[in-house]
């Protein structure tokens, strides 16, 4: 305001007269309502109001002049509000406040109101000066942008809640630990992904010397793959109960599961049944990686594979599997593992994936079958640069004592 008082007082009465209509001129031509308010009288009645003002508020200035703007509050203002404007106001301070205010009308609206002292030569306050700015849109899409993150943090509450559920699901469906067996020597290594994917694995004692062992994945994450993992180790389980052949057991699985599952889902399968006592292993494929037999005395690795389709998409009247058998030896160890060892080591040796996993094990031949596993594990880490897999890490295998 010392600014304009000087620019005044160097003008002629007429160019001064011409300076203070286009002041009033242009003020009437913002958006933002102006209101003066006479600070020396009694309630700092308003003195002066712009077009904006009456634009916004729905009041002609005839109506106002001479009023204070406590006409602008109603029922839903809060008071902290206007205690503030009251506080700037006795101590003639800068202000400003948010508050909900109403038009003629009776329709509210949020005002951005800033009030400013204006002072004479002396430094008295003479006069405020109000600048009041519609964020009634602003306010409501903060507001409803609040009410939207409060409904995601709800949901994403509950979604733990629910994969956490899920997790136990899958957790529960793992096998307990076998009694150790003079014959054979079984270890596993299952790193769930954090989402929850559909890996799975099963050691069943058919009868005092014979083992079946399963290894799965199912398509997909999250809750929907942990139902689909349920339903498919339940229903393998029923199927492998009393049955010695691996073919009968998948085709079966097959059967009960086709035409439950959603479309474009499946689960691929390796199901072997070995005998402790004649050493004979059967084994079926159903779209999954081979297992690898290991023969640690001839520095053999044989990829065991069968024919056979992936598991849950085409009706069992449209698809055999097949099953293969080997006799095993002292000292072999057979090794079963879910693709995301295979996608893993891929990054680094795309199409050269079995070989590569191959090469590995055949430097590892003389160590225990736990810390086997646990170094192709790690082996797929490290062709991830270090990463975390991108799915479900299963590794299941035996060795044979003698």
């Amino acid at each position: 305001m010392a600014i304009l008082s000087d620019m005044l007082s160097a003008l002629s009465e007429e160019k001064k007269t011409d300076f203070l209509r286009l002041v009033a001129y242009a003020t009437d031509k913002i958006n933002e309502g102006i209101v003066i308010s006479d600070a020396i009288a009694p309630n700092n009645p308003i003195i002066y109001a712009n077009e904006g003002f009456e634009r916004l508020t729905g009041y002609s200035r005839q109506e106002i002049i001479g009023k204070n703007c406590h006409f602008l509050q109603g029922e839903g203002t809060d008071p902290a509000a206007i205690d503030s404007i009251r506080r700037a106001l006795r101590q003639g301070v800068d202000c400003r406040v948010d508050i909900l205010n109403y038009r003629k009308d009776g329709s509210r609206f949020w005002n951005r109101l800033s009030i400013a002292p204006l002072r004479d030569g002396s430094g008295k306050i003479i006069h405020f000066v109000g600048v009041q700015s519609d964020i009634t849109e602003l306010k409501d899409t903060r507001e409803s942008l609040e009410r939207t993150n409060t409904v995601l943090q709800k949901f994403q509450t509950d979604m733990n809640i629910e994969l956490a559920q899920a997790q136990h699901v899958q957790e529960a469906i793992l096998p307990p630990p076998l009694p150790p067996s003079e014959y054979i020597q079984i270890a596993s290594k299952f790193v769930p992904l954090a989402q929850i994917g559909g890996d799975f694995y099963d050691v069943i004692k058919l009868n005092e010397s014979t083992y079946g062992f399963l290894i799965a994945d199912v398509t997909g994450h999250g809750i929907p793959a942990a139902l689909l993992t349920f339903m498919s180790s339940t229903v393998f389980k029923n199927s492998a109960v009393g049955v010695y052949s691996t073919c009968e057991v998948i085709e079966e699985t097959n059967k009960r599961i086709v035409g439950k599952m959603p479309a474009g889902t499946f689960a691929t399968m390796f199901y072997m049944i070995y005998d402790q006592l004649s050493r004979k292993l059967i084994f079926t494929q159903a779209g999954h990686p081979p297992a690898l037999l290991i023969r640690p005395f001839t520095e053999q690795i044989i990829p065991l594979r069968t024919e056979g389709s992936l598991v849950g998409i085409f009706d069992h009247g449209f698809i055999e599997y097949g099953q293969g058998s080997i006799i095993l030896q002292a000292g072999d160890v057979v090794i079963l593992y879910t693709d995301a060892i295979i996608e893993s080591i891929g990054r680094t040796f795309l199409g050269k994936e079995l070989d590569q996993l191959i090469a590995l094990i055949r430097q590892r031949l003389d160590e225990p079958i736990e810390t086997l596993l646990e170094d192709i594990y790690c082996y797929g880490l490290s062709c991830n640069s270090g990463a975390k897999y991108e799915d479900d890490v299963t590794l299941l295998g035996f060795k044979v004592s003698k």
